[in-house]
């Protein structure tokens, strides 16, 4: 029985493949092995296919797969341990054909009981004629010429229960495991009968292993365009690598840049369901109040004997949220000065010259959250693209917030072909990739208190998958710039009781993202629980990073020493109406 192997990443990688037994034996008699590769290099629609049905060893062909530096693509579709039913060039697999500007891919494990030709009609003359004689390329031909008929120019272009409806009834007629590509999509299906079936899983980094193998292949994911890249396998048998989830009969899953966009399977459903409630924000309800009480505590083994601070702890009073009261109280005494600063936020600033040991700085604050019609997001033209072209005036009063961090180029090149992953998964949509990236990382990422610093890049977030609100709003942020989109940091508090798994956030001042669109303004994606900003959102400072909103920071000219201790205490609560 033939393989299946295929591989949706979410941004171009180089796996060195290496095939085994490439020799099989039946008595003494040698039996060639047959397999065959396509891909589509670079950013590319057009496939490309290398395949030896006749291969008996280890050759310059074996070698590209595990070599060769340009074998990279972001999709990759294999049929291993079998030619065809002729050992033929023209009947191995995967078949390769074109329609609408792209290349499609097919591979298919199983044969077709029947007269499968009378089964799947051709038009002799038609758009699409086989190659070979082999039910498989046939059965492929016949949906090209179904999809050419339904004017779909990709997979996409299909409802996906179409597509599933063609793939079952071609299981009627005996086995049919199939891989289905079109440059974009990656179409698995498993036949509706009990013969062995397909298993998939989605590898999220950081990886435990970056090895794969099973009896037909060894996989490498370890180069350096390969090891933080996410992706979707799927496989006739499960590779060396943990879990793997097992295909029900008859069900079809689509996968698009690592992600898995669509199943038959209800469970699957139900949580892109779930997920999509999520991006899609509060319903309007009645405006909420939020009451927040804020304390922070500074101790020092040795008094301060001159020091000057700041405070950023009013909440922003705008047509979006009411002051209703705010009171300040900071247990240290000095020259107190209240002003605006460059990015529009209520600063207290305070000068020192008597010596303290300990300063508590508290914050009262009532505020008026008003709601907002989450259909105001959609842009009122029909669909905005990336990327987003800017006036000059306009890119010069954003440049602030479209200039990413300053890091290394091979660090800034890998975060934008992450960023690009998510830009074609969702076709260029700029609303739909960027809540997909905010989605994107609540579920890909973890919350892990005090596993990152002040100091911790987006880049090495985007490493180990894991941090606290701060890093995931800087990574956020990183991406968006890099697609050229303003983004700002906006710290503030949040109001947990609304059922969010990081509660923990709530026991500090929270961080979150605002990206600024035409036709909206600055809008708010809080990506450490994957929603929009919303009624239990208190927005307070705002900045092009951490630095330019943090509540509280100071300066010590003169005394102290010693240690430094810090703590915090933020309590949100409703107020009921």
């Amino acid at each position: 029985m033939s393989e299946l192997l295929a591989l949706s990443f979410d941004a171009e990688a180089s796996p060195a493949i290496t095939l085994k037994e490439l020799i099989r034996r039946r008595g003494d008699a040698e039996l060639p092995y047959g397999w065959g590769f396509g891909w589509y290099p670079g950013r590319e629609l057009a496939a490309v296919v290398i395949k030896d049905p006749t291969s008996t060893g280890d050759d310059p062909m074996t070698h590209l797969l595990r070599d060769w530096e340009r074998f990279r693509s972001s999709l990759f579709v294999c049929h291993l341990r079998g030619s065809a039913k002729r050992i033929s060039q023209r009947d191995a697999q995967p078949f390769l054909k074109s329609h609408a500007g792209r290349s499609w891919l097919f591979a298919h494990s199983g044969d077709l009981d029947g007269d499968f030709r009378s089964a799947f009609p051709l038009e002799p003359g038609g758009p699409f004629e086989p190659l070979g004689v082999t039910d498989s390329e046939h059965v492929f031909c016949w949906m090209l010429t179904r999809l050419l008929e339904s004017k779909a120019r990709s997979l996409a272009d299909l409802e996906w229960p179409v597509l599933l409806g063609w793939l079952r009834s071609m299981s009627a007629l005996g086995m049919a495991n199939v891989l289905l590509a079109d440059g974009h999509d990656l179409v698995a299906y498993r036949c509706a009968s009990a013969a062995p079936g397909l298993h998939w899983k989605r590898r999220l980094p950081p990886h435990d292993t970056h090895h794969l193998e099973s009896d037909a292949l060894a996989l490498d994911l370890d180069g350096p365009r390969v090891s933080s890249r996410t992706a979707v396998v799927v496989s006739t048998h499960p590779l060396s690598d943990g879990d793997w989830t097992a295909m029900a009969p008859g069900q079809m899953i689509v996968a698009r840049r690592g992600a898995i966009v669509w199943s038959s399977d209800p469970e699957p459903v139900a949580e892109a369901r779930s997920a999509q409630i999520r991006r899609a924000g509060p319903q309007p309800t009645e405006p909420r109040v939020l009451r927040v009480v804020h304390e922070t505590r500074y101790q020092y083994d040795f008094p301060i004997e001159r020091s000057s601070h700041h405070f950023r702890l009013r909440p922003v009073d705008d047509a979006r949220q009411d002051v209703l009261d705010f009171q300040l109280q900071v247990s240290v005494d000095g020259l107190q000065r209240d002003y605006e600063d460059v990015f529009g936020n209520h600063t207290t600033s305070l000068e020192v010259t008597d010596p303290f040991g300990e300063m508590v700085i508290r914050s009262e604050s009532r505020v008026r959250v008003h709601p907002e019609d989450p259909l105001h997001l959609r842009s009122p033209v029909e669909r905005d693209t990336i990327p987003l072209v800017w006036m000059p005036w306009q890119r010069q009063m954003m440049l602030s917030y479209l200039l990413p961090p300053e890091l290394p180029e091979s660090q800034l090149r890998e975060l934008s072909d992450f960023a690009m992953g998510f830009v074609d998964r969702n076709d260029y949509d700029l609303l739909e990739t960027l809540l997909d990236m905010n989605e994107t990382i609540y579920q890909d990422f973890k919350y892990v208190p005090g596993s990152t610093n002040s100091a911790t890049t987006p880049f090495e977030v985007y490493e180990t998958r894991r941090g606290v609100c701060q890093d995931f709003a800087n990574l956020l942020i990183c991406l968006a710039r890099l697609l050229s989109v303003p983004a700002r940091y906006r710290m503030g508090y949040i109001y947990t009781g609304g059922g969010y798994e990081n509660r923990i956030q709530s026991d500090a001042s929270h961080a979150w993202v605002e990206l600024y669109l035409p036709w909206v303004g600055w809008h708010g994606l809080d990506p450490t629980n994957g929603c929009q900003v919303n009624l239990d959102h208190m927005r307070v400072a705002c900045g092009r990073n951490y630095i330019d909103a943090t509540p509280t920071k100071g300066v010590i000219y003169k005394g102290g020493g010693g240690t430094e201790t810090l703590s915090t205490l933020v309590q949100v609560e409703v107020e009921e109406p």
